[in-house]
Order: structure tokens, then sequence, then C-alpha cells
């Protein structure tokens, strides 16, 4: 997503939710629009998200809330055979 971010892959962003958060991001790039939460506000089934290493597992994990110095990752799912 790097040629939609201006070539940045470390982005800090403010937030107490990551809904928040993500939300900061994409007004930041908007060409991420459409790329991690759908219309709906809900995240797309392509990513997992993981804070501090940990995967995010709740079931609506944009409400889960982050602290400053927190480290999110937007991991892309893979698939294959």
């Amino acid at each position: 997503m790097q040629d939609k971010t201006d070539g940045e892959s470390i982005i800090d962003v403010p937030g107490n939710t990551l809904r928040e958060c993500l939300g900061t991001l994409v007004h930041l790039y908007p060409a991420l629009k459409g790329e991690i939460v759908d219309g709906q506000g809900m995240l797309l089934f392509k990513w997992l998200i993981f804070i501090n290493d940990k995967l995010v597992t709740a079931s609506d994990e944009l409400s889960v809330p982050v602290t400053d110095g927190d480290v999110v990752v937007l991991a892309p799912m893979i698939a294959g055979g």
C-alpha cells in the first residue's frame, strides 16, 4: 500500500480506537479509501490487524482501544493452495 501513502510504510496517527486511527490514516491518504474498510466502516476481510504483535480477534476489532505508543500493523491475508 506504499503506493497510496507516498512511499511511507510507518505512519504515526492519533486515535483512541483502531477505527479512529484508520479514519485518520484514510483522511491523510485518501487513496486508501475502500482499501481497508468498506462503505459501512467494517474491516475488509483481506486484512489481519496486530497491536504490539498480538492478533486482534474481537468481533468488532475496530472498536479495540489503542494507546499512545502502540504499534498497529495491517497485514494482508494470504490464501492459496
